[in-house]
């Protein structure tokens, strides 16, 4: 990803925030190896301070080791404390934000499943998965770029327009599968140079950032998405009772 270098967007945080986003995503796993910080600093072509400081601040999180004379370690995978939630109601909830917004399919085919898509789906890395990216968008603006991953038998299901038409649940539905559970993830990061262009913000805004697992009533995991949308159009209203 280029960084953005105008004023007021700080590098630093621009590189932790990218390698923040490996380790939830599964592309860096607890104990692998960062590239040093030379190499680090000739990938994003900024200067040595500014890549000590995002390790730093990665470190001080705890997502991060430092070892004199070895390198740097992921440390610990993301943490997230469960909330339960109905399931009745989490669906009702996904059905009224989508019911003021309109999908339009950017992409529509089987491809090999990256890693985090792997272990999400706990199939192997390069199984053929379905990937649909999508854009949900109120009137003429963004408001979701969604990128949904299903197992293969589950996605051989579908078609194109299918997904034009009728939200992931809706059509599971139609072809008699139930969650059994879904697992949710919400943080942030920040837009590339294409997502930024389709979202319609300046590049390195940030945005809400969710990761959701789906699984069957067996406990299957067979869906696995990511959405991602400016946290003034795309956001979440939890009430907590005692």
């Amino acid at each position: 990803m280029d960084l953005n270098r105008q004023p007021g967007v700080a590098l630093h945080h621009q590189i932790s925030t990218l390698i923040e986003d490996m380790v939830a995503s599964g592309r860096l796993r607890d104990g692998d190896q960062l590239p040093t910080e030379e190499e680090l600093r000739e990938k994003y072509g900024v200067s040595r301070v500014t890549v000590r400081r995002a390790l730093q601040s990665l470190e001080e999180r705890g997502l991060l080791k430092r070892q004199r004379g070895r390198g740097t370690y992921v440390s610990a995978p993301l943490r997230s404390a469960p909330l339960p939630m109905p399931m009745e109601s989490f669906l009702a909830t996904m059905a009224e934000r989508r019911s003021r917004s309109k999908p339009s399919v950017k992409e529509f085919g089987f491809v090999p499943a990256p890693a985090d898509v792997a272990t999400a789906l706990r199939l192997e890395e390069g199984t053929p998965v379905l990937q649909v990216v999508r854009l949900r968008s109120t009137g003429r603006l963004p408001i979701l770029h969604s990128i949904v991953h299903l197992s293969e038998d589950v996605g051989r299901r579908f078609v194109r327009a299918d997904f034009s038409r009728l939200s992931l649940t809706e059509l599971l539905q139609g072809q008699g599968i139930r969650y059994g559970r879904i697992e949710m993830l919400t943080r942030a990061t920040l837009a590339d140079a294409p997502l930024a262009a389709l979202l319609g913000v300046p590049m390195a805004s940030a945005l809400v950032d969710v990761l959701r697992i789906g699984h069957d009533e067996a406990d299957r995991p067979f869906e696995f998405q990511r959405l991602r949308g400016p946290s003034d159009r795309f956001h979440s209203h939890v009430t907590i009772r005692g």
